[in-house]
């Protein structure tokens, strides 16, 4: 039981709550609060009453609580609420996905234009970067049905295809993070058709980057590797190296993927070798670029080398490395999403080796950074959920996300 379950509560029982999650006995609490355990035991029976301000303060501070989880309010859930569409916006963009052939235009609708179309990809995949996760969802039906009209009235122009490939892509990303993964799988698939006509092999090359994401959401690392790999090498020029800094996002994107699925089938030779490269890639290419939208460059094979370690379980998360890390220019240049999503990664990394208040700082921080990727993802609730289970002493921060979000234990 947890957030909105102990509102329905009499306060007493609260009390009683908070303390039993704080791990601390009657004499204990009374101790803290400068009463006595007779008080103590009164007031969770419901035999006292707490209806002073001061009274019902010090009793937050001793549970070391905010005082609105102590009373039951709810108002910091609605304003931090950034929650999943309803069903019917899911259900409309499975509609759409599944759409194959030409587009029936109804009554009044007239084919947007292609540079129409190209804003509105364009805010599209901004709107992805800063994790606006249910705005998205709502949208993208109305987004991939004008892709397909402009697509059909275009049929010859690559143009036409690249943005329909990059809305299909946007709308795989936002599926994978909301769990939603055969529509995250179509919606890849359908990305790498389009982008077969954009006469860009680097935008197919970045589309299939994202459909190795969602295999591995899917829990196909070795297809994942296989498409991370075999892509990779189809794109790059003889020496890798070679090619210009945009190209080479795209393959070291890819290897990424590859490294990541490595690290799920336990191969840490692979991983070690395809960061590697990766890293050579990034160090031509800088960071602070977002060529193709994969933001790649040095920081961002940091957080894969982090991730990999993890993964793997061959080294723990040093506090101090991720400190650095995220206090230093680079990672603050990354997209929201980005940076959200490697916080949970290093959340997930310092649970595992029992740092659970590194851990729950990381996933605070995640949630400031770009709160949809912890609330809006299922990841971030079972993380936070774990947490709660695992540490009786969770901080106020924590216990007042996991309150909002409605986190139940």
């Amino acid at each position: 039981m947890h957030g909105s379950a102990t509102d329905e509560l009499p306060i007493g029982r609260r009390v009683a709550y908070w303390r039993g999650r704080r791990g601390m006995s009657q004499q204990q609490f009374a101790d803290a609060v400068g009463k006595s355990k007779s008080w103590v035991d009164k007031v969770e029976r419901g035999v006292r009453a707490l209806d002073k301000l001061s009274s019902l303060q010090a009793i937050a501070d001793g549970l070391r609580v905010d005082l609105r989880l102590l009373l039951g309010k709810d108002a910091g859930r609605e304003a931090g609420s950034d929650g999943l569409p309803d069903r019917a916006s899911i259900d409309a963009l499975r509609g759409v996905l599944a759409r194959w052939g030409p587009v029936q235009l109804g009554r009044g609708q007239s084919t947007p234009t292609l540079s129409d179309l190209g804003k509105a990809v364009d805010h599209a995949g901004l709107a992805c970067q800063h994790a606006r996760y249910a705005d998205l969802v709502r949208s993208l039906p109305k987004l991939l049905l004008d892709a397909q009209q402009v697509r059909a009235a275009n049929p010859g122009a690559p143009e036409a295809a690249q943005r329909l490939a990059e809305a299909y892509r946007i709308a795989s990303a936002v599926m994978r993070k909301a769990g939603i993964n055969d529509l995250a799988w179509m919606a890849a698939d359908r990305a790498l058709t389009a982008s077969q006509d954009a006469d860009d092999p680097f935008l197919t090359g970045a589309c299939a980057a994202q459909f190795g994401y969602t295999l591995l959401a899917q829990g196909q690392a070795r297809h994942a590797v296989e498409i991370g790999i075999a892509v990779a090498h189809q794109i790059a020029p003889p020496s890798p190296l070679d090619a210009p800094p945009d190209q080479l996002s795209v393959y070291g994107t890819l290897l990424i993927v590859a490294a990541l699925g490595a690290a799920a089938l336990g191969h840490a030779d692979s991983v070690a070798e395809l960061v590697g490269q990766a890293g050579e890639a990034a160090e031509i290419v800088g960071d602070g670029q977002d060529h193709y939208r994969t933001a790649f460059g040095p920081v961002t094979v940091e957080l894969a080398r982090m991730a990999t370690a993890a993964e793997l379980g061959t080294g723990a998360v040093d506090p101090a490395a991720h400190q650095r890390l995220i206090e230093g220019t680079a990672f603050r240049r990354l997209p929201p999403e980005r940076r959200a999503a490697y916080l949970l990664d290093a959340a997930n990394g310092f649970m595992q080796t029992g740092d659970l208040t590194t851990a729950g700082q990381a996933l605070v921080s995640a949630d400031r950074v770009a709160p949809a990727e912890v609330r809006n993802r299922p990841l971030g609730h079972e993380l936070l959920a774990t947490l709660l289970r695992r540490s009786p002493a969770a901080s106020l921060d924590v216990l007042r996300l996991a309150d909002e979000i409605g986190v139940v234990v």
